[in-house]
């Protein structure tokens, strides 16, 4: 977490406190800027951030990024842009500004352009919209060139987004317990047709054991009763006949 501590070459009175220093918009298509903003005049010249913004703007690799930070881009300045579809958003803060706070002013940049004017920066010319972005791209940089109550908001923001994550993570969670809970009803009805099965064969089985044993026993009467005629009949010369 990086410790900020507010810009002091900011000129007394002027109402800014050097903490927004410049923003641009830039149509992605054919990488022109069609509207910029130097909100903190005292500062380096505008042709500086003009062409930093620039190379933002034409960089393949921090485009596919969608969102990045250029530390150290123009003397003590961060450079920090979001990007859509159609526009890149681009800002400039001093460089010990919270990055989470300067991405709350992109949102809000983005926000307010594409309600406002992304149907005419379609076909704008180059740096043709920024007097048309002016008033509320000058509003929104003094909202956030002053952390003190900004980070309120942004402080409340966060707790909002906190309870919305943790009742998404509770959602998903249920979501796998439902699914869990359906696995194993799913088991313990293939494990109840199993075990109906299994009663099923084990009485057939207990049957076809029985007539088995029945029919043993009866051959091994059949045999015992021979055995013992043939005796008989052997050692009895009365019941062969013989007198």
């Amino acid at each position: 977490q990086k410790t900020f501590s507010p810009n002091p070459s900011a000129m007394p009175g002027d109402g800014c406190k050097g903490n927004i220093r410049y923003a641009a918009i830039g149509r992605i298509s054919d990488r022109v800027l069609v509207a910029t903003y130097h909100h903190f005049t005292a500062g380096p010249p505008s042709a500086k951030y003009l062409a930093v913004a620039q190379k933002v703007l034409s960089s393949d690799k921090v485009l596919s990024q969608q969102s990045a930070n250029v530390p150290n881009a123009v003397e003590d300045s961060c450079c920090l842009m979001q990007a859509d579809k159609k526009f890149m958003y681009i800002v400039f803060v001093e460089k010990s500004y919270p990055e989470r706070t300067a991405f709350e002013l992109l949102r809000l940049i983005r926000k307010d352009f594409t309600d406002k004017d992304a149907t005419q920066a379609e076909s704008a010319t180059e740096n043709s919209m920024s007097k048309t972005v002016k008033k509320w791209m000058s509003a929104a940089c003094t909202k956030y060139d002053d952390l003190t109550s900004v980070n309120k908001v942004a402080a409340v923001q966060a707790q909002v987004d906190d309870v919305k994550m943790t009742m998404e993570d509770n959602v998903q969670q249920m979501l796998r317990q439902h699914e869990n809970l359906e696995s194993l009803e799913d088991k313990a009805d293939i494990m109840r047709s199993e075990a109906v099965k299994f009663k099923k064969g084990a009485t057939q089985l207990a049957r076809k054991m029985w007539w088995q044993n029945c029919r043993l026993w009866a051959i091994i009467i059949i045999v015992t009763i021979i055995v013992l005629l043939i005796i008989i009949f052997s050692v009895c010369p009365p019941c062969r006949g013989q007198r």
